[in-house]
């Protein structure tokens, strides 16, 4: 009995798995009971000033890209014919959903936003309509991935929509790998829209943006740009780019130059690593103080002269290259205190940390900011796996 029960329960089980492998198989040429092939799927979303002279200031143009099935495969961007393998749309609109619906009289295909990759604007337009307004319509949309990623364009969004990269892929997915952490370049600001949605929504902080400029041959990279209220305010430079992912804890390695202490003239090239941030409040005076203490190693990489550091002037080189990397973080702290944008999280840890005085301030924290006490303190300890000895 137990031997026939059994069999009872595979056989049951077996149709069950060849049941199901029926329905996958029904359903694998669709989404959403729609067929692929009559879809259009939108890699990157720009957004640009009307071309128009004159034009309504609260409008804007909102142009989309859509890859080319037939011209992705090959050596030279495909084998469909002659012409990239994407096609660029644009219009111009006030709201997302009636450009989005004016895009859609131009198609054949019913748009959809489940596979795009990239968020472009056009730093005026974020300056004047907002970040938050542009992307309204997508935060809404349960399809679109959380993890595309966003930058504010110092020059023309729709213009990099329109650049061929130099290798065979849409630039869509160019620019997203300039975007993303394999980039490993430590003046690039990290970011993508789900951090955008919880920095923006969260008390305490100021969400900050990749910023990206088209050039002729190539779309450079580099800086960030700050947001206020949803709104473009200012960018940052790519070394208080820099400071900002270290005051972060982003994990970044990165390269500086400093004065060689036996040497003067002699310029050496350190690798840094292993950075780690902790933030603390004091109490001074009567005043509550932000400190941000950085400590992180670092290793020498390349001497301007024949003569290179001893480890005898161990504590002087420590000392030289903590100096420069507090600089370049002190430098951030101001451009945020300067913006009055809190894009370091001061307010975020206070609320954590002392609730009291964060709901003191926390109604006039833009002016509080801009003024409220913050300690930077870097220590660098020399990894010294590799050493140059001079003469």
């Amino acid at each position: 009995m137990f031997r026939r029960a059994g069999v009872t329960a595979k056989s049951k089980k077996g149709c069950f798995l060849g049941l199901l492998l029926v329905v996958i198989l029904g359903t694998s040429g669709c989404w959403e009971g729609r067929e692929l092939n009559a879809r259009a799927f939108v890699t990157a979303v720009a957004f640009d000033p009307p071309a128009e002279e004159g034009a309504d200031p609260m409008e804007f143009l909102l142009s989309i890209q859509i890859p080319v099935p037939a011209k992705m495969g090959g050596d030279s961007g495909g084998q469909g014919g002659d012409g990239p393998p994407f096609v660029v749309y644009g219009t111009t609109a006030k709201t997302v959903s009636v450009g989005i619906r004016q895009l859609q009289r131009q198609l054949d295909r019913e748009l959809f936003f489940g596979h795009t990759q990239l968020f472009l604007i056009n730093a005026e337009v974020a300056a004047t309509i907002g970040v938050d307004q542009l992307l309204d319509h997508f935060k809404r949309d349960f399809r679109v991935q959380r993890m595309t990623r966003i930058a504010i364009i110092d020059g023309e969004a729709r213009e990099i929509l329109n650049t061929q990269p130099p290798i065979s892929q849409t630039p869509s997915a160019y620019i997203e790998n300039l975007l993303s952490p394999q980039s490993g370049v430590a003046i690039n600001y990290i970011s993508d829209f789900g951090r955008y949605l919880v920095e923006q929504s969260d008390d305490g902080i100021e969400p900050v943006l990749p910023r990206l400029k088209p050039g002729k041959e190539a779309t450079m990279t580099g800086g960030a740009a700050v947001l206020k209220n949803g709104k473009f305010v200012g960018w940052l430079s790519n070394f208080e780019t820099r400071g900002l992912n270290i005051i972060l804890n982003q994990m970044i390695g990165s390269n500086y130059e400093v004065d060689c202490p036996l040497h003067p003239g002699e310029t050496i090239v350190v690798g840094t690593d292993a950075f780690r941030t902790r933030y603390r409040l004091r109490e001074a005076n009567g005043q509550t103080i932000f400190q941000i203490k950085v400590s992180g190693k670092f290793e020498t990489i390349e001497f301007s002269d024949f003569h290179g550091p001893l480890a005898e002037i161990q504590d002087d080189l420590e000392q030289k290259v903590s100096v420069v990397i507090q600089r370049e973080l002190e430098q951030t702290v101001r451009r945020a205190q300067e913006l009055g944008a809190d894009f370091l999280g001061v307010g975020r840890f206070l609320q954590a940390y002392k609730p009291k005085l964060w709901r003191q301030v926390k109604n006039n924290w833009e002016q509080e900011f801009f003024a409220f006490p913050i300690e930077v303190e870097v220590k660098m300890e020399w990894a010294m796996t590799i050493r140059r000895f001079g003469g």
